[in-house]
């Protein structure tokens, strides 16, 4: 009997997330003294906004901004800013 092949090992790759579907951008008003989120130079926040090696900028209370649906939904359930 001989021996058996040895198995090559498949190299990992990181999983492939599916596609996520783009909701459009909503509006919020800030409703704290200040936030720190990293607004861009049309004054609203893009989709990377959860990244943690971008520039951030002071936002004011009673702000308006335009802010992907779920920063505005994070902001909302902190109190933080209003979804109008």
């Amino acid at each position: 009997m001989s021996d058996p092949k040895p198995r090559m090992p498949r190299p990992r790759t990181a999983p492939t997330a599916p596609p996520a579907s783009v909701a459009p951008p909503v509006a919020i008003v800030i409703t704290v003294d200040h936030v720190y989120l990293p607004v861009d130079e049309s004054g609203n926040v893009g989709a990377g906004w959860a990244v943690t090696n971008v520039l951030t900028t002071r936002v004011s209370r009673r702000t308006r901004l335009t802010v992907p649906a779920d920063l505005a939904r994070f902001l909302s359930d902190r109190d933080q800013a209003e979804i109008v």
